[in-house]
């Protein structure tokens, strides 16, 4: 019996921190935010908690929150209640670029630059959550850029290209993060990943460690994905399946375990 009635809609909520100049003083270049499927429940939990920030810092309703906007007690009690209300309804997913690694052709062009680290992070999670099982439809939602005319559908015809042959379709939106309280969400989580890269001896950095909840901290750094790859996760795991004894996994699933944090450099 096909389990078509029993795949869901898939949301990635993204934003991008930092920027791919060589000009800019940044020293990695942060795309992020986080996945989910269940819409509603999501949004009010995101809704919720902004309001009682902006009740609790005398935030005007219509200002905008953003992460580069506001104080470090601000950002923390939005991600803290953020995942408070939302639980495991939120997986941060981010891609962690390395500007000094990185070759001449990915400064180039940034629009071209910014749909390949998309779908780079793309890749990397519809393989590790297994959306070909439970995916039917996946919606991926960004922040509103400066893009051309006949730039607005490019990263949608290479999603369409790329993933064909899977059985969800992939549509692209781009959104106003002052009307849009995901996409206000992802810039607060890039946020905390951009400081942890850029500025991991800084008061603000510091201040995130202290302030935000530990296994909230840890499901962020737990979302990075680094580029340049240094190794594969599923070349790892294919390892692991391919060991004679188990025993000797030991080492691997310890890799595994470092692969996707702000450790993993």
């Amino acid at each position: 019996m096909s389990n078509e009635k029993f795949k869901m809609k898939v949301y990635f909520a993204l934003d991008e921190s930092g920027k791919l100049s060589i000009n800019d003083i940044c020293t990695h270049f942060i795309i992020g935010g986080f996945i989910y499927s269940d819409k509603d429940y999501v949004k009010n939990a995101i809704r919720k908690t902004e309001a009682a920030v902006k009740a609790k810092y005398h935030i005007s309703t219509n200002t905008e929150l953003k992460g580069s906007g506001f104080n470090e007690s601000a950002v923390a009690d939005f991600i803290n209640g953020v995942f408070d209300e939302a639980h495991d309804k939120i997986i941060p997913v981010f891609s962690v670029v390395s500007k000094d690694e990185l070759g001449e052709n990915f400064t180039m062009s940034e629009s071209l630059a910014y749909n390949f680290f998309v779908d780079n992070l793309f890749h990397y999670y519809s393989k590790r959550l297994g959306f070909t099982r439970y995916a039917n439809d996946i919606s991926i939602l960004m922040d509103q850029r400066n893009l051309k005319k006949d730039e607005e559908n490019d990263l949608e015809n290479i999603l369409k290209t790329n993933y064909i042959e899977k059985p969800y379709s992939i549509s692209t939106y781009y959104m106003s993060s002052k009307n849009a309280d995901v996409i206000r969400f992802a810039d607060i989580l890039d946020h905390v990943i951009y400081h942890l890269f850029n500025n991991k001896d800084g008061d603000k950095t510091q201040y995130f460690k202290e302030h935000i909840k530990e296994a909230y901290l840890k499901r962020i750094k737990n979302g990075v994905i680094y580029y340049p790859f240094k190794q594969s996760y599923f070349d790892e795991l294919t390892k692991i399946a391919n060991l004679r004894d188990k025993s000797d996994a030991t080492q691997i699933i310890e890799r595994l375990k470092r692969f996707s944090t702000s450790e993993r450099k």
